[in-house]
């Protein structure tokens, strides 16, 4: 492909944004970010690392709606359930490369896809244990566990899916 081939190519964004393409930056030999305009003639930048795809237009992950749209996360702010139940202070976060997977509040950890961020924090309805997973006698998950992928896989590979399911009802 020619530089030339992208000046003036129609883009849009995975959120629906439009523009056309002004102009490229680039350090080091290679091409850093993409400069484009949208129809008020606004300019907005695109790393390349953003580009999903070039063909008849450029496809992008809108990157800039997401960093405006994150919340800052501290440590130790307070957490409630959806009812308003006070449930402890956050204490932890667990992370899977750079993507949340684990919040723990007070004493027990919920998916972080079901938490949301603010002032406080508000944690979604969770599925948990109501009484403990047993295989021969032996505690294969504990009273109080969230169910989620990871849980349900591990009583999966115990041989205990149906058990866990029935006692998370």
């Amino acid at each position: 492909m020619k530089v030339s081939e992208l000046y003036g190519k129609k883009a849009v964004s995975t959120d629906g944004k439009r523009g056309y393409v002004l102009s490229l930056n680039a350090a080091g030999g290679k091409i850093e970010s993409i400069v484009l305009a949208d129809e008020n003639e606004r300019e907005f930048t695109v790393d390349v690392q953003n580009i999903l795809s070039v063909g008849e237009e450029i496809v992008f992950e809108d990157r800039e709606s997401a960093q405006r749209a994150a919340k800052p996360i501290r440590l130790g702010r307070a957490g409630f359930d959806e009812r308003g139940k006070f449930l402890g202070f956050l204490e932890e976060l667990t992370l899977k490369g750079f993507k949340l997977s684990k919040a723990k509040i007070g004493k027990k950890n919920y998916p972080a896809d079901g938490v949301v961020w603010g002032d406080v924090i508000i944690v979604g309805r969770t599925r948990m244990l109501k009484c403990d997973v047993l295989k021969d006698g032996k505690v294969i998950l504990k009273k109080g566990t969230v169910i989620d992928e990871e849980t349900m896989s591990a009583a999966l590979e115990a041989g205990e899916y149906v058990q866990t399911t029935l006692k998370s009802l």
